[in-house]
């Protein structure tokens, strides 16, 4: 019995010692623990980011009148976490601007019976890629936002809104301006069918 007594104690003390003892900075097992904590406190970050995003954020809101996007950013400087979360969500409403316009250029060329001339096509991809960059830079607006702090990090969301009339709006500039696209055989009957759809959308707004 005593012998047993003897060898718990032994081991009890060989793992204090070994709790003690400390890794030389710059060893390979200092790089092995500072790399798992380095995991560990990145996962708990996560966690929490993912626990704490706004529903607004997970759950766009849904319109027949409007285009939304949610951007997160994050920094040690609250300015640059907003300028972050902004750009994010800047770069998605630019996807969902273009999906936007490229089917209403699709329902154009349909119309006029003539989107599979290589000549019209072309011009018609030109229209729709100015009037997508035209979009990206005016007339959004923000609706909701909210910052909360992750350890040393400021954590920003943004949501903004963008109306689809005004997209749709100036494709149908683009349009009438153009004179390949513009002069084509029934292309003032699909023009008016656009413009009586951005009046529906801005009725509805």
């Amino acid at each position: 019995m005593k012998y047993l007594f003897k060898v718990f104690v032994a081991i009890v003390l060989f793992g204090t010692l070994q709790a003690c003892q400390t890794v030389a900075p710059g060893s390979p097992e200092a790089k092995v623990i500072a790399v798992q904590e380095a995991v560990e406190e990145t996962e708990e970050a996560n966690e929490q980011i993912v626990s704490d995003i706004p529903d607004w954020c997970t759950q766009l809101p849904s319109s027949d009148f409007a285009l939304y996007a949610c951007g997160i950013g994050d920094s040690g400087s609250l300015t640059m976490a907003r300028n972050r979360a902004t750009l994010d969500a800047k770069r998605q409403l630019a996807d969902s601007i273009d999906s936007q316009i490229s089917s209403r250029m699709e329902d154009f060329l349909d119309s006029i019976g003539t989107g599979n001339n290589e000549q019209i096509r072309q011009q018609s991809e030109i229209v729709t890629k100015n009037v997508t960059v035209e979009a990206q830079l005016t007339g959004y607006k923000q609706t909701k936002s909210e910052t909360q702090n992750v350890g040393t990090k400021f954590q920003h969301y943004v949501l903004i809104e963008y109306p689809i009339g005004q997209a749709n709006q100036a494709l149908l500039n683009k349009i009438q301006q153009d004179e390949i696209l513009s002069t084509q055989e029934a292309a003032d009957a699909a023009m008016a069918e656009l413009e009586a759809e951005i009046e529906k959308k801005k009725s509805g707004s």
